[in-house]
């Protein structure tokens, strides 16, 4: 069965569109199951009803015209019941409704399935036979298993479908994404090539026979030649029999053999890379179908030369594709590098198909103050490049060729954003007081944007939260101390005399060095922060000797110690830390060496009952809160399938911070926050109301934070925060401090353009 289900899964995802995925998937699994009826209804949630869109053995006529109500016949109570119905005689049951027109009146054996993806019921899969009888377990099974598997293909297929039809009659299409960094952007897909695959190349035409005809040839012409350089690479090492591989590939890529087949799709009108899809996929298929081992084989050769070619003629595309004006940065998976090679002041919003909005990729675009959403559905990335697109960051929402009319209104939502900002803006040079006198320390998360973060030091009262780790991952090698203390001498010297909290060496999880990969099936919950310099003495003490040595005369530095979880780290990395200074202090006597202040970081669970201890070891603690919400409520932050259930506002998480501020007082421990809650507005208020009088925040926060505190009494922070704590769930606390804000003047930070959409 596994064999059939990978069969009908790869016979489907090969479809160019969804009317011809759907009828291969019914024809398929009719056949599978050897049943005289299988259909597939599709839900259409603006008519409340489904829709017949495939079938094998009922009325073809019927299909797309069809309807069934929500909450009508079988095929709607499975929907309710979002599980499987499994009768002998399906005009028995009490849900049963003739449908004539569908000319399903033979039919009595009935199993229907759900098709479910991310919790939204897609449609219902029905099998039928004239034989009265109930479904093995085993075919009940693989009906179950087969929805599960393809929920996300047909999801992806009719995303497709949409995009095809809207662009064919100009119609605006909207994808729905995960917010990230909050704003709106108005430009030009700009798509960073994704790891190619002919599932990732949308069919088009293009009417150009000529000029598609050249680039088919041009990277054919790339293709051979990165052959010949293969096979002359490896001549001295393997047999010689074993070359002639190399041979029958070039023959594959001759006139006779691919050339003339892409050649009669061409004619017919489809680009380049449409036609080598149509042929390679075909010859894949063909070649599997055969019985012969050794012919079958032939397949993965075949799809080999296949991408191979695939990978030029994109290449070649792209090769001289110049970054537009106002660029919307679109990847399969965003990464540090690809914002970097952006011209500065082109980047105006990034989409991001997989990881999350807590992501240390996500956490970047929130510094650079660039609208991100995360997320988005799984479609061919390549069929965005060049279109006109909008960007709302507060709905999450993605707008594909907008209508003159929307990008008109964004436009002014963007204007009334932008004056908005200006009022942030004309009072960051003032102090961060509350109405009732409370002074509020707000330090910058700094360490990402290596070049521009330097300027922020008039506006924050110093870096309480430096990443070390983001010069590490600019470089090709581990960098020297010398490198190192060049480079923290130029942050201490920047934000002198203001303090500057440089936190040790934090890779593992998201964050990895190419030079130093770690490859773990569960990597938040492995080797990373302090786990990794420990085990590494000699790193940890070169990058604890190029702080010291760096903070020598300025005396502004402060060290923070990563995952820490138990009272061993912090003993060890204290006993590395003296032993550093001592063995620095021996090699320059002359030098006034300073002991700076070491605290922990606050991420593991763990660490909150151990802070009686740690207390009469460490200086200070500062919480991270984007970590610890991961691990209290195990939800891996960068993972998009469980990105709604990452909510610092969940009432555990909000108790866990509580006492943390507790704790900390009693124990007269010096304590802040250095997450991304602190750089919201709504999770500000809360912490002040616990006792935080020290937040640490991306740049783009901080005037926002500093111009809602001096609007707000701390005693009215305190009495929300009472009923916050008391709240069952997220979306209650979330409620409550909305409300709080909108009753005291400060509800135009909410308006999101959303409200505004239909």
């Amino acid at each position: 069965m596994l064999a059939t289900l990978r069969s009908i899964a790869e016979a489907v995802s090969q479809q160019a569109d969804l009317n011809s995925a759907l009828g291969c998937f019914v024809q398929m699994v009719k056949d599978a199951m050897q049943t005289q009826c299988c259909s597939i209804y599709f839900a259409d949630y603006s008519q409340d009803n489904f829709v017949l869109m495939a079938t094998q053995g009922l009325n073809p006529d019927a299909v797309g015209k069809f309807r069934i109500g929500f909450t009508e016949g079988l095929v709607g109570l499975v929907a309710q019941r979002e599980e499987p119905i499994n009768i002998a005689f399906a005009k028995s049951h009490p849900r049963f409704k003739l449908s004539p027109e569908v000319n399903e009146e033979g039919y009595n054996a009935f199993l229907s399935v759900p098709v479910v993806h991310q919790k939204k019921v897609l449609g219902v899969i029905v099998v039928q036979q004239k034989l009265a009888r109930v479904f093995s377990p085993d075919e009940e099974s693989f009906l179950i298993t087969l929805s599960a598997q393809l929920a996300s293909q047909l999801a992806h297929a009719e995303i497709k479908e949409i995009l095809r039809v809207d662009e064919f009659s100009h119609q605006t299409s909207v994808l729905k994404g995960v917010s990230s960094a909050p704003g709106i952007a108005i430009g030009e897909a700009f798509v960073v090539i994704p790891k190619l695959d002919f599932s990732s190349i949308e069919l088009q035409k293009d009417d150009d026979v000529s000029t598609q005809r050249k680039l088919f040839t041009q990277a054919v012409a790339a293709t051979r030649n990165e052959f010949n350089t293969l096979s002359m690479t490896l001549s001295d090492s393997i047999p010689q029999e074993a070359l002639a591989v190399f041979d029958v590939y070039q023959q594959l890529l001759d006139a006779k053999s691919l050339g003339q087949n892409v050649e009669a799709q061409l004619q017919q009108g489809w680009n380049a890379k449409s036609a080598l899809k149509i042929v390679i996929e075909k010859l894949v298929t063909q070649f599997n179908a055969m019985q012969d081992p050794y012919i079958k084989e032939r397949a993965v050769d075949v799809k080999d030369i296949g991408l191979r070619v695939l990978h030029h003629l994109v290449n070649t595309e792209h090769a001289a594709k110049p970054y537009p004006k106002d660029t919307i940065l679109i990847a399969g998976t965003l990464t540090p590098a690809m914002l970097a090679e952006v011209p500065k002041g082109h980047l105006a919003g990034v989409v991001s198909v997989n990881g999350a909005a807590n992501s240390h990729a996500s956490i970047l675009t929130r510094a650079m103050g660039i609208p991100a959403i995360w997320g988005i559905e799984d479609v061919p990335l390549l069929q965005f490049e060049g279109k006109q697109m909008i960007l709302d960051a507060y709905a999450g929402r993605l707008y594909i060729s907008p209508s003159q009319m929307l990008q008109e209104e964004y436009s002014q939502l963007k204007y009334q954003e932008a004056l908005l900002n200006d009022r942030f803006v004309a009072e960051q040079n003032l102090d961060a007081i509350t109405k009732d006198g409370e002074h509020i320390s707000l330090l910058l998360n700094a360490g990402l944007e290596l070049n521009t973060e330097h300027d922020n030091k008039p506006f924050c009262d110093g870096v309480g939260l430096y990443r070390t780790e983001a010069w590490f991952m600019q470089k090709g090698q581990f960098p020297s101390q010398s490198e190192q203390e060049s480079w923290y001498r130029e942050v201490l010297t920047s934000y002198h005399p203001n303090p500057v909290v440089m936190r040790t060496l934090d890779i593992g999880g998201d964050k990895v060095l190419d030079y130093f990969n770690i490859t773990e099936e569960n990597p938040f919950l492995g080797w990373r922060g302090i786990r990794v310099t420990l085990d590494h003495p000699e790193l940890f003490l070169d990058q604890l000797k190029a702080m010291l040595k760096a903070n020598i005369g300025l005396g502004n530095l402060k060290i923070m110690l990563p995952m820490i979880s138990g009272s061993e780290e912090v003993d060890e990395s204290l006993k590395l830390l003296e032993q550093a200074y001592f063995e620095l202090s021996e090699q320059y006597p002359e030098q006034a060496i300073e002991r700076p202040e070491i605290g922990v970081m606050l991420e593991v669970p763990s660490s909150v009952f151990m802070l009686e201890e740690w207390s009469q070891k460490v200086d200070f603690c500062s919480v991270g809160s984007n970590d610890l919400t991961q691990y209290m409520l195990a939800v891996d932050r960068s993972n998009a399938r469980v990105a709604e259930l990452f909510n610092p506002y969940h009432p555990s998480v909000l108790r866990v911070l509580l006492k943390i501020a507790q704790e900390c007082q009693q124990h007269e421990l010096p304590f802040s926050l250095c997450g991304e809650l602190g750089g919201d507005p709504e999770g500000a208020l809360l912490l002040i109301a616990m006792g935080y009088r020290s937040l640490s925040m991306n740049y783009a926060s901080i005037s926002k934070i500093k111009f809602v505190l001096r609007r707000l009494n701390v005693s009215d922070m305190e009495k929300l925060l009472a009923e916050c704590l008391l709240q069952p769930t997220a979306k209650h606390v979330l409620r409550l401090t909305r409300n709080f804000m909108i009753e005291h003047q400060l509800g135009e930070l909410f308006y999101t353009p959303s409200q505004g959409q239909s």
